[in-house]
């Protein structure tokens, strides 16, 4: 009867509202519909979901906006996050603009950072800070007061176009990019092949990856602690359950098909509620709680998968199974230099990994619910 009244519950929560739907809480706007705008006086934190968005009222703390459509005309006091295939900012942001979609218009100013992803940006106004900016064509009429890293197959500049600090240029063709000295000088400008960008690099030396000795032995000193820190977390778990642990291992090394399959189905619902809980309006309140639960469900089963994988290739090797804490202990450190090298195959390692952890959340939905097809609801 619970099963029931759930599934309905659920099904009303997932109607799609056409109208648009506004909830007020705490001076916060949430909003969402097909066509939504907000106007009027300022809010505090704004969290729009629509077809069309458009923000004209002030916004004294950050805005969250997403739609086909989206557009900036209000002036935003702390940082705004916007994505869309057409995102148009025309009010000022006081704090940082994450911003992205197929064609990005910034006509005002951003006071902090400006991060931005896009086939097409055009950057009119000032920034405060710096630029991270990745697209195909970049338009630069305005003035970057810190330093700016772009990533870009052609750029051009307006006459008022200029950046302060340091240009870390990535191209195809780094070489072949004409920058005019009024934008920045020759001294200051860095060229990459677009290779080179590495996310996790030292954001100093714009993001750039370091090819030196130093930097390949800072690479396996942090692999050998990703892989010290996993067998720690699987230790402990193996330590304080162990026989939940041993009920994961032997149900998944049974039947990995099924475990790899409701972990898909779980994760898949958890990702899919995001779109529905934003089409109803008031469900928007809801989308916190399903991300930490798909993020948790995720990390909890790449740490369980691990150990599975370790029993598993304990087992290929015709060793018995683990039984005391030092033989787990083994099969976790096991597990983990396995995923380890599994995730460096090119083009499939990071398919591995997440069957991986997609089999290992699976295990604890079926330990924690035993859901099952083809059952009579009573």
């Amino acid at each position: 009867m619970l099963r029931s009244f759930i599934l309905i519950f659920i099904t009303l929560l997932a109607m799609p509202a056409t109208a648009q739907e506004v909830y007020r809480f705490g001076n916060d706007a949430y909003m969402a519909g097909d066509n939504v705008t907000l106007t009027g006086d300022a809010v505090d934190d704004a969290f729009i979901a629509g077809n069309t968005v458009v923000v004209s009222a002030p916004i004294e703390g950050s805005a969250h906006a997403g739609g086909r459509s989206v557009s900036i005309s209000g002036p935003v006091g702390n940082s705004l996050y916007a994505a869309g295939m057409n995102v148009n900012v025309s009010g000022g942001v006081g704090g940082d603009a994450h911003l992205m979609g197929d064609t990005v218009l910034v006509n005002d100013n951003v006071g902090g950072d400006l991060r931005a992803a896009a086939q097409r940006i055009e950057i009119n106004g000032a920034v405060g800070d710096s630029a991270l900016v990745a697209a195909e064509n970049i338009l630069l009429t305005g003035v970057i007061a810190g330093d700016a890293s772009l990533a870009v197959d052609n750029i051009s500049f307006g006459d008022a176009a200029r950046i302060d600090g340091t240009l870390y240029l990535y191209s195809d063709d780094p070489n072949g990019i004409e920058i005019p000295e009024s934008v920045v000088p020759e001294d200051r400008i860095e060229r990459h092949n677009v290779d080179d960008f590495d996310a996790s690099a030292d954001g100093d030396g714009g993001a750039t990856l370091d090819r030196s000795g130093s930097s390949w032995t800072a690479w396996l000193g942090g692999k050998i602690t990703a892989i010290l820190v996993l067998t720690a977390m699987v230790t402990l778990i193996a330590a304080l359950a162990p026989t939940f642990l041993l009920a994961l291992r032997l149900r998944t090394l049974e039947t990995p098909a099924r475990a790899l399959w409701m972990g898909f189905l779980t994760i898949s619902a958890l990702a899919g509620s995001l779109f529905l809980f934003a089409m109803t309006g008031f469900g928007i309140l809801l989308i916190p709680v399903s991300i930490v639960l798909a993020v948790l469900l995720g990390f909890a089963g790449y740490v369980v998968g691990t150990y599975i994988l370790g029993v598993g290739v304990l087992g290929a090797t015709n060793r018995p199974l683990p039984e005391t804490l030092s033989e787990r202990a083994i099969a976790a450190l096991v597990g983990a230099v396995a995923i380890t090298i599994l995730a460096m195959i090119p083009f499939i390692g990071w398919i591995v990994t997440l069957a991986v952890a997609v089999t290992g959340a699976g295990a604890l939905v079926i330990r924690w619910f035993a859901p099952g097809f083809y059952t009579e609801v009573r």
